[in-house]
């Protein structure tokens, strides 16, 4: 079972990161950055999962590939995001956290103009038949 290598390997980290903060804290905040990427790097096996799966679905229901690359790239900056702004807040920096955060709501609504547009075209479309 994943689920518990990457509770084990979480675990571990913040004990280290505990025993590390008594004595060199300047060091502490590494150990969360290096544990979150290998987290990330565990789970990416399962991302391309999902990804295929969810190509296989948008072709079956005829949606346009293209839509559903948008959604898949705002999925990803919304993770991405939220792990960052989470790695800063665990820092002290809860100023560039919410920054983040900021950042990656702008982008996501700027991704998904498109989707948003097409949308309020079909629906349009089905207000003038």
């Amino acid at each position: 079972m994943e689920i518990v290598r990457i509770a084990g390997v979480g675990l571990i980290g913040a004990v280290i990161s505990i025993i590390i903060r008594r004595s060199k804290p300047e060091f502490s905040m590494m150990i969360p950055i290096v544990i979150s990427f290998t987290i990330l790097a565990g789970v990416l096996p399962y991302l391309k999962e999902i990804i295929g799966e969810l190509g296989t679905l948008s072709e079956s229901v005829g949606i346009n590939g293209a839509y559903m690359a948008v959604i898949i790239k705002i999925i990803g900056v919304s993770y991405l995001a939220s792990i960052s702004a989470e790695l800063c807040r665990d820092a002290g920096e809860k100023a560039i956290a919410a920054k983040i955060e900021l950042g990656g709501k702008l982008i996501i609504l700027a991704m998904s103009a498109p989707v948003i547009t097409r949308m309020l075209d079909l629906v349009r479309e089905i207000i003038q038949m």
